[in-house]
């Protein structure tokens, strides 16, 4: 034997010797010849092989001899402790073995799911990744396209797949349905309009569109001019209460100033039976001024049953930031949101997207500086005509989304 040596020569009880790699192997081997009938004296280490003394290898070399079952109870002792280790050995080598076999099976698993993920994201229908790029150009959040992508593969064919006009009327179809107008529904008399929302995104210009609006549309009517006034709120921004009132004396509208709760309830007892519409602008801030926003909020704690509230966005916002401006500012329980400054973007995926996901409705939109005329009711056909790259079916749009009148 390479590894391993005994003397046999001596009969039973005599001294015996054994040598292998370490004492796991020494006690494994006696206890597959002698079971527990065996007895080790002693043990060290010795060097062997090699070739003029180079290269040797060290072994265990332990001396033993053979026992029977009328040895003493110290035999016994050493049968028994023999036994037990040699069949921790045996657990301990199975143990190593499953574990061997675990890893396998965990390697082979992790390499089965990585082709799956592979096929899969290679087996995309030439369809849905051309949809999916016409989105990603439109600006769309991952989040939204995905939704977009299940539906289309979920509710077409395969045959219908592979229409690639009918997929884009499929996906243009989708894109409007998750679109939400804002109903024009008006609180009771008199009907007051609060605009909240970040620096920088028009809210005095949009709040001045929509009064002079209804005082214009009014004289053309021919029609008695409803009684408008305008309070702002705003302390923080050098110049919007200057800005608020040379529109209220062009309009002849009066404006005034709330810094309080307390002014503003005051100011609106004072016109709550003469006027028709109450406008209030309130100051702009960043989305993570959460201090300026609780103060706002303090400011403009009025009953909501008798007010609605607009959050104004600009259209150009990155979706991620629009998430976080919608956040922070739900606080004012705004009832729908006004999108400004169309003009200046031809993308509106991430608008779009955000307020799908967030089921936020729009009531106006703003493309310009034009008092009043740059602003409109917002409209599904507006946004869908507003697509890059998509083949519309306009007759097809008319119908599915009729603009209301």
């Amino acid at each position: 034997m390479n590894s391993m040596s005994k003397n046999m020569e001596n009969p039973s009880n005599s001294v015996l010797t054994i040598t292998a790699k370490n004492m796991d192997e020494i006690y494994q081997k006696l206890f597959e010849m002698y079971q527990s009938n065996y007895r080790i004296i002693n043990h060290h280490t010795v060097l062997q092989g090699g070739f003029l003394g180079l290269f040797q290898k060290s072994r265990v070399k332990a001396t033993y001899m053979l026992v029977n079952e009328k040895n003493n109870e110290a035999d016994e002792f050493v049968r028994t402790k023999n036994e037990i280790l040699a069949k921790e050995l045996s657990m301990a080598t199975e143990v190593k073995k499953n574990t061997q076999m675990i890893n396998q099976m965990f390697q082979v698993i992790t390499t089965q799911i990585d082709e799956i993920r592979s096929n899969t994201s290679n087996n995309v229908h030439p369809s849905i990744q051309k949809i999916e790029e016409l989105m990603i150009q439109n600006e769309f959040p991952h989040s939204f396209i995905s939704y977009v992508s299940s539906r289309i593969t979920s509710e077409l064919s395969f045959e219908k797949l592979n229409d690639f006009d009918f997929v884009q009327k499929k996906t243009v179809d989708i894109i409007g349905e998750s679109i939400s107008i804002a109903p024009s529904i008006h609180t009771k008399f008199p009907h007051i309009f609060v605009f909240v929302g970040p620096t920088g995104v028009g809210k005095t210009t949009t709040l001045s569109k929509l009064s002079a609006g209804l005082v214009i549309n009014a004289r053309k009517e021919k029609r008695p001019a409803p009684v408008v006034r305008l309070i702002t709120t705003d302390y923080t921004r050098v110049g919007a209460e200057e800005q608020l009132r040379r529109f209220g004396d062009l309009m002849d509208v009066k404006v005034e100033k709330a810094e309080t709760a307390e002014d503003l309830s005051s100011i609106l007892e004072k016109w709550r039976d003469t006027v028709d519409y109450i406008f209030i602008d309130s100051s702009g801030c960043s989305p993570n001024d959460y201090d300026m926003i609780a103060k706002m909020r303090k400011t403009l704690s009025l009953p909501e049953d008798t007010l609605e509230t607009f959050l104004v966005v600009s259209a150009s916002t990155i979706a991620s930031n629009l998430v976080k401006i919608i956040d922070n500012f739900s606080i004012f329980n705004f009832d729908s949101v006004i999108v400004t400054k169309c003009d200046e973007t031809s993308s509106f995926g991430n608008v779009l997207g955000v307020l799908h996901e967030k089921r936020k409705s729009i009531s106006y939109i703003t493309n310009g500086q034009s008092v009043p005329r740059a602003i409109k009711r917002a409209s599904v056909l507006y946004f869908l005509n507003s697509l890059t790259g998509f083949k519309l079916d306009k007759t097809h749009l008319k119908d599915k989304f009729p603009e209301e009148n």
